[in-house]
C-alpha cells in the first residue's frame, strides 16, 4: 500500500508542476506582449503631443 501511495504522490506532484509551469509561461507571455503593446501606445501618444506643440506654436506666430 505504501508504494501505490509514493507512485500516486510523484504523480500528483509532477501534475501540480506542469500546471505551474504553464501558468507561469502564460504569465509571462501576457506580460511581454502587454509590454509591447504599450510601447505603439506611447509613440502615438508623443506624435499627437509633438502635432499638439507645432500647432500651438503656429497658432501663437499667427
Amino acid at each position: 500500500m505504501g508504494y501505490k501511495m509514493d507512485t500516486y504522490l510523484k504523480v500528483m506532484v509532477t501534475i501540480i508542476t506542469v500546471c505551474v509551469v504553464i501558468v507561469t509561461l502564460i504569465i509571462v507571455a501576457e506580460m511581454l506582449s502587454s509590454l509591447g503593446h504599450h510601447e505603439d501606445y506611447d509613440e502615438g501618444y508623443h506624435e499627437k503631443l509633438d502635432y499638439l506643440i507645432d500647432r500651438i506654436e503656429q497658432l501663437e506666430r499667427d
